[in-house]
């Protein structure tokens, strides 16, 4: 008997797309981070200080937002 996601793909199919949403939203996050930082940079002459910033920042909101959907998908189960 095949396990079904409340989607109606098969168990696989749903765990596949939520390990490259959570794996998107941390490259994605990190990547506006440093983005952001680099701005700053730019803006206040503080090389390479906005960098690191923004990407500590940005990695630590994938990761948050990574715990949170996980936090969610256990309820839903």
């Amino acid at each position: 008997m095949k396990n079904k996601s409340d989607d109606g793909m098969g168990g696989l199919g749903a765990q596949i797309m939520m390990a490259s949403e959570l794996g998107s939203a941390i490259v994605v996050l990190t990547v506006a981070g440093y983005f952001a930082g680099a701005w700053l940079d730019g803006r206040f002459q503080s090389s390479p200080y906005g960098v690191i910033v923004g990407i500590s920042v940005g990695f630590g909101l994938g990761i948050a937002f990574v715990i949170k959907r996980s936090n969610d998908m256990d309820k839903k189960s």
